[in-house]
């Protein structure tokens, strides 16, 4: 890529200042929590891509019309089995669920202007994978029979489909097919887990993922959950830091090292809130 982290960091906020640009609706804001955009995934798709011979261009616009797929599931998955029977409530309800087919159907305007065909139909692999993962995790759950390494498993899939569809499809040979999908596997795992440990330090509250596996165990309690999440959090960044390390080019390892660089801060934030 031959750019160095400052430039990489420029790409990535043109990208999400795009995406916050284009979904600007202020009724759905009013009434609608809109997630977080996957700032790191969307940062790592668009240097896999420029990786793999896409043009800076090409690569910032796959990563934008991904991000709007990826915010419509994310904005999808806050809807709730159940409301208050009120009138703003329902309002609520129903603004999620249409809120989640804007972000979506954004994608396919942006990428069908642009003639990008056969990106609408990667990202639509993506799309149909993620979704049916979901039935998988919410079918177990219903019956329950949801583990927490089945849930870990369904929750890692469905984070990464739609990044690891374009692995999938562009990536130039086996060993960078399986070390881009191996990266976005552990970084989307890692960001989840902090995300947890981030809920319980900071709101002190028991967020819903593995934290509700481990409190279901006898005599568990938050301060365990946290041991355990923070324990998991480290082993995943020190994952995520030797497949970095494998990679043979210097040049790509310091720009991948601008990634972990962010989630060692983020660790660093939560260890000293525990010391204070």
């Amino acid at each position: 890529m031959g750019t160095d982290r400052n430039a990489y960091s420029q790409e990535l906020k043109a990208i999400i200042e795009e995406i916050q640009g284009r979904i600007q609706q202020t009724y759905i804001q009013q009434y609608v929590d809109v997630p977080a955009m996957a700032e790191n995934r969307l940062a790592l798709l668009f240097f896999f891509l420029h990786e793999n011979g896409f043009t800076k261009e090409r690569a910032h616009l796959l990563s934008v019309a991904t991000g709007f797929v990826q915010l419509g599931i994310d904005t999808h998955e806050t809807v709730r089995n159940h409301y208050e029977k009120t009138l703003v409530s329902e309002r609520n309800r129903q603004l999620t669920v249409l809120a989640g087919d804007f972000y979506s159907s954004l994608y396919y305007n942006i990428l069908a202007d642009a003639n990008e065909i056969e990106a609408i139909q990667v990202l639509a692999v993506g799309n149909q994978l993620a979704h049916e993962t979901k039935m998988k995790l919410y079918i177990a759950q219903k019956e329950n029979k949801l583990t927490q390494e089945t849930y870990l498993s369904l929750r890692k899939k469905i984070d990464t489909a739609l990044y690891v569809a374009f692995v999938d499809k562009y990536a130039k040979n086996d060993s960078v097919r399986e070390f881009w999908t191996s990266l976005f596997e552990q970084t989307s795992a890692f960001e989840q887990l902090i995300g947890e440990w981030e809920q319980l330090q900071w709101q002190e509250q028991a967020p819903n993922g593995l934290t509700q596996f481990l409190l279901q165990k006898p005599g568990s309690t938050i301060a365990n959950a946290v041991e355990m999440i923070e324990g998991k959090v480290m082993e995943l960044l020190h994952i995520c830091e030797q497949l970095i390390v494998t990679l043979k080019s210097g040049d790509t390892q310091s720009e991948l090292a601008w990634m972990t660089s962010r989630y060692t801060n983020r660790v660093q934030r939560l260890k000293r809130a525990e010391e204070m």
